[in-house]
């Protein structure tokens, strides 16, 4: 289970909103990688796994959604 909305409870506009939203965190990760390349930061590179911890958090409960949605787990069929 996580901090976010329960994957039962999931409504498909949900978890296409919770994909695009762990788009944007993956896409401000891959850009403070680049960054760190260029300019090290110290700020940076503690921030960054707590960054992509929040980013697995996020998937796991949405992709368990869209597998109930789409029948492959419980739920749906």
């Amino acid at each position: 289970m996580s901090r976010f909305i329960p994957q039962g409870d999931m409504t498909a506009g949900q978890i296409i909103d919770t994909s695009y939203d762990l788009l944007a965190i993956l896409r401000v990760a891959e850009y403070a990688a680049r960054k760190l390349q260029d300019e090290p930061s110290q700020d940076v590179v503690h921030s960054l796994p707590n960054l992509l911890a929040l980013a697995i958090e996020l998937h796991a409960p949405m992709h368990d959604a869209l597998e109930s949605h789409e029948g492959k787990i419980g739920g749906a069929s």
